[in-house]
């Protein structure tokens, strides 16, 4: 990505408090708020300073997003089928969309405070949340991106008739090109990134245009009773045609939001951040919707291809002649893409939590001028998981859930800070602004709170074990934050200024309230003293003191 400097060191000034957004006022109480102190300390951290042609523009942006993402939109889906036509293609439109308002809300505010997402966190919402969603998304991102190395060294092994033993190493090599390819030049990384965004696009522009000749939509999209010939455009319950699918639709856009944790490498992150991510999700979302109208409308009909493994098979078969395995290759550079494209944001987000004492200092994390020892760090984790998953079936089955559950406890967070910013703070917007204001933040807590309902409520059938498994994850993170985090934890020069602000408008909002309320008092006092007054002047017959008194 170019070479950068960085460097970490303390500030002379006042401590931090130990809640990350509550700021005590001076005394006398009225007289507003001071610097937060007794807390943690106040650091300098410098800026990472990128040679302005290794910069990524809206453009390279786009691409990132669609390469990170794309791959999910390939394989696994089309099993939601089963349950007919519309359950499936009326959940995909609910999750389609919240993902379209939830990535305009963090475009908004991603570039109000230093850091993205993670200083937003820190910034509105406080420490330990910041602390855990931080957390949360480095899971999502290394468990994305271990999905899809177990994905291609599945595939490749089974294709090239190796041994499965032999999947650990073919994972060391797939991390090791990937942060060779990450950590090279970012004008050569980036133009290279253009190329595998073609490569990703690919397989799903012919499947698209491909198949067209054959759709038949008022055939084939509906089930079939073949007992007595009657069709059905759904079937099931809200629990199994709504609950059931529901984590299923996330797979075409879950990780797109990871581009707001980039913007140090970006030319005007500000402009280029918010346009890029905003692009990416509506390619998305367009690819998506075309993708299940031309699926569900191809021959034989949907009891079969919901049984397909991979559900570009068939449209490519008709469409281009490829045999599956042929249909299977032209895949693998999605996949691929998913992997390098979440290896950057993890990589970026390990190193600001390492900056912040968030991580433990033996990992020597903390200062470093490039964010190549935090991507091995982060990916020794991703190796974990994938280690984990090949000995036990049951997790490398749920892998996928878990990195779900963790994405949607930390885009309901991130909306949180949006809503905090729209009301508590009342920040004036500049450059970007979400055009669809609180309703539609609203309705994205909605959509995702049922999601997590959908894995936590026992709809997916995986015993238990993502939920679980999460819940574990934030409860040894929490121990860790309260035994360690909570004593060395430090905040930029930059996060200072940003919770100081927001602690000033806060503190002005309430004292605001407090003025108005006192002022109604008053108001209120001043109309009863004026009636008592009146039955004191006024006889109880005089048509004055009834006309005071009844306050005409």
């Amino acid at each position: 990505m170019g070479k950068v400097k960085a460097a970490v060191a303390p500030i002379k000034g006042p401590s931090f408090v130990q809640s990350a957004t509550s700021v005590s006022p001076t005394a006398p109480a009225s007289a507003g708020p001071e610097a937060p102190k007794n807390g943690c300390q106040i650091v300098d951290v410098k800026q990472v300073v990128v040679d302005p042609s290794d910069k990524a523009t809206a453009i390279h942006v786009w691409a990132l997003g669609v390469i990170s993402v794309i791959g999910g939109q390939f394989y696994g889906w089309n099993e939601s089928f089963k349950f007919g036509f519309l359950p499936y293609f009326i959940t995909q439109l609910l999750m389609g969309v919240a993902y379209i308002i939830y990535v305009s809300c963090i475009s908004e505010v991603g570039g109000k405070v230093p850091g993205g997402s993670y200083g937003l966190a820190r910034a509105v919402l406080g420490f330990y949340p910041g602390y855990i969603l931080s957390c949360l998304e480095v899971l999502e991102y290394t468990s994305y991106a271990s999905v899809a190395v177990l994905y291609v060294t599945d595939f490749v092994t089974t294709h090239l008739k190796m041994n499965s033993q032999y999947q650990p190493l073919v994972w060391l090599l797939f991390y090791a090109i990937c942060i060779s390819f990450v950590e090279s030049r970012g004008k050569y990384m980036w133009r290279c990134m253009l190329f595998l965004l073609a490569a990703s696009l690919l397989p799903g522009i012919l499947f698209i245009f491909g198949s067209l000749p054959y759709v038949d939509f008022k055939k084939n999209a509906v089930l079939h009773n073949f007992y007595n010939d009657d069709t059905t455009w759904a079937t099931g319950t809200i629990s199994t045609a709504f609950f059931g699918i529901l984590p299923s639709t996330t797979v075409g856009f879950a990780g797109v939001e990871s581009l707001t944790v980039v913007t140090g490498f970006v030319k005007d992150p500000a402009v280029a951040v918010p346009k890029g991510t905003v692009a990416a999700v509506w390619t998305l979302f367009v690819s998506n919707v075309a993708m299940v109208l031309v699926l569900a409308s191809l021959p034989p009909g949907l009891e079969i291809i919901a049984t397909d493994e991979f559900c570009l098979n068939r449209g490519l078969y008709l469409g281009m002649g490829f045999t599956s395995r042929v249909a299977e290759w032209i895949m693998i550079p999605a996949q691929i893409g998913t992997a390098v494209g979440f290896s950057i944001p993890y990589a970026r987000l390990t190193q600001a939590m390492a900056d912040s004492n968030l991580l433990p200092a033996w990992l020597g994390l903390r200062g470093q001028q490039t964010t190549l020892r935090a991507m091995i760090v982060a990916s020794a984790f991703g190796y974990c998981l994938c280690f984990v998953s090949f000995y036990s079936p049951m997790f490398k089955m749920t892998l996928q859930n878990i990195s779900i559950v963790a994405g949607m406890m930390s885009y309901m967070g991130q909306t949180m800070g949006f809503v905090m910013l729209r009301t508590s703070y009342k920040i004036e917007t500049k450059g970007y602004k979400s055009p669809y204001g609180l309703v539609g933040a609203y309705y994205v807590f909605l959509v995702f709170f049922c999601v997590i309902v959908s894995i936590a409520g026992g709809f997916q059938m995986d015993k238990g074990i993502a939920i679980v498994s999460t819940i574990g994850f934030i409860l040894i993170l929490t121990a860790y934050y309260v035994l360690v985090c909570r004593k060395v934890q430090t905040v930029s020069k930059e996060e200072y200024q940003s919770i100081f602000k927001f602690s000033v408008m806060k503190f002005n909002k309430s004292r605001s309230k407090k003025s108005k309320k006192r002022t109604s008092n008053t108001s209120q006092t001043s109309r009863a003293s004026l009636v008592t007054t009146a039955r004191l002047l006024f006889p109880k017959k005089s048509k004055v003191g009834s006309s005071i008194m009844s306050g005409k």
